[in-house]
This record gives structure tokens, C-alpha cells and sequence, in this order.
């Protein structure tokens, strides 16, 4: 099946996980990503959120993954949630 995220269209049969997360900058300036739930749980002032992501990795581990950025997590719940409709859609 092909969605469509960010005007981009993903062919979900090659791809092995897709998530949510948050890109965070820690005090040190290393930059990663966590969950959702680690954010709103475990963040203190120690950590800047610096965006919020959709992740997709592919089944060929040599393909690099894709990241579709997001300003502010309303964004990135309302592609969430267009994600899940197209699915719902093609069932």
C-alpha cells in the first residue's frame, strides 16, 4: 500500500517500523531521538526538544530511514492522524 506523508509517497510494503518521536538536544549538544512518552514523562532542563519527527525505516537496511520533521506536535498528531485515515481507507 502507498501513502502519502508530507506530499511524499512511501510504499508501506518496504517499510519495516514507523513511529512518532521527539528530536531532542541534550546539555552536551548530543542530538537523538526519544519517544513520545519519554518526553512528556522524563525531559527536564536539561534536554531542548528541537523538533518532533515521523520515522520510517525500510526492510533494506541499506536504504537510510526517512524523517518527516514537524514544528509543534499538533502537526505531527494531525499527519498521524491522515496516516491512519488513508490506511483505513484502503481496507
Amino acid at each position: 500500500m502507498v501513502v502519502e506523508i508530507k506530499n511524499q509517497k512511501v510504499d508501506l510494503k518496504e517499510i519495516s517500523r514507523l513511529y512518532p518521536a521527539a528530536i531532542i538536544e541534550y546539555a552536551d549538544g548530543t542530538v537523538t531521538q526519544i519517544s513520545l512518552e519519554w518526553l512528556d514523562e522524563s525531559a527536564n532542563e536539561d534536554v531542548t526538544l528541537l523538533y518532533y519527527a515521523l520515522c520510517l525505516h525500510y526492510k533494506e537496511e541499506e536504504t537510510s530511514p526517512l524523517l518527516f520533521s514537524y514544528q509543534n506536535r499538533e502537526d505531527l498528531e494531525k499527519e498521524i492522524s491522515s496516516l491512519a485515515s488513508q490506511l483505513k481507507g484502503s481496507s
